[in-house]
């Protein structure tokens, strides 16, 4: 869940309608249609402009494990929460993280600080990655597909598509052959402590279904390879609206 985009010249839209598709796009907007079918559909995917998301898990992004839970709360593809709580040496804090389109907010017990705009902008540029991975934007036609191949994710044959936008990095998405369910989507990004670009990879699964679509409550979160994140949703519930007042700053 999560999300935006921008604008592209027009006469690049219609250079893009009218060219033909070469055979790998062809093939990979095949496989984005039959992965849409698998997670319920675009018309149940896409009356769904949010959610929210309640897990439990675990944070290595400093070495150790630490121990963390919360929600996680989206709206459209500009609008995030995460409001979570995690424990330190044997004491729990609490952290929010808050995106409302242009502007975005950290909290640490009482401490707010306001992001800069390049955290707005990396926020934002995560949060295009994570409405990707929802599927339900991807019959926009601001989007290319490249078919990228196979791979063994989990012991099982998957399928890759590169999902690309004008303005955006590239998201790959890989789908089970069989189910086409997602498996796993890698892109790059910033990280908040190094500042250095990384890949990062996520790999949903146990998926469930969920008001008419399928949705994974399990996923882990890799770093260049490295064990970042990992958890497990104990609720997920889509809205077809939330209200703004949600994003405030906290």
């Amino acid at each position: 869940m999560t999300h935006f985009r921008f604008a592209i010249v027009a006469t690049t839209w219609v250079l893009v309608s009218v060219w033909p598709l070469s055979a790998d796009d062809a093939d990979a907007k095949a496989i984005i249609e039959k992965a849409i079918k698998a997670h319920g559909g675009h018309e149940n995917l896409a009356k769904f402009t949010g959610g929210t998301v309640t897990f439990k898990g675990t944070f290595y992004g400093m070495g150790e494990g630490l121990p963390m839970s919360g929600t996680v709360t989206v709206s459209g593809h500009d609008k995030q929460k995460i409001d979570l709580e995690i424990e330190v040496g044997g004491q729990k804090f609490a952290v929010v993280v808050v995106l409302a389109g242009q502007k975005g907010w950290t909290k640490f017990d009482k401490d707010v600080k306001e992001m800069d705009a390049d955290d707005v902008a990396e926020a934002r540029e995560q949060a295009y990655a994570a409405w990707v991975a929802t599927l339900s934007p991807l019959t926009g036609k601001q989007f290319q597909f490249t078919k990228i191949g196979e791979a063994e994710i989990n012991n099982r044959k998957a399928i890759g598509v590169k999902v690309s936008s004008k303005g955006h990095r590239d998201v790959d998405l890989y789908f089970d052959k069989e189910t086409f369910l997602l498996v796993k989507t890698e892109t790059i990004v910033k990280d908040d402590m190094s500042g250095k670009e990384m890949t990062e990879e996520n790999f949903p699964s146990e998926y469930k279904d969920v008001q008419g679509t399928k949705q994974a409550m399990k996923f882990v979160v890799k770093r260049d390879g490295k064990l970042f994140l990992e958890g497990e949703a104990s609720e997920v519930h889509l809205a077809e609206k939330i209200d703004d007042a949600v994003f405030a700053k906290p």
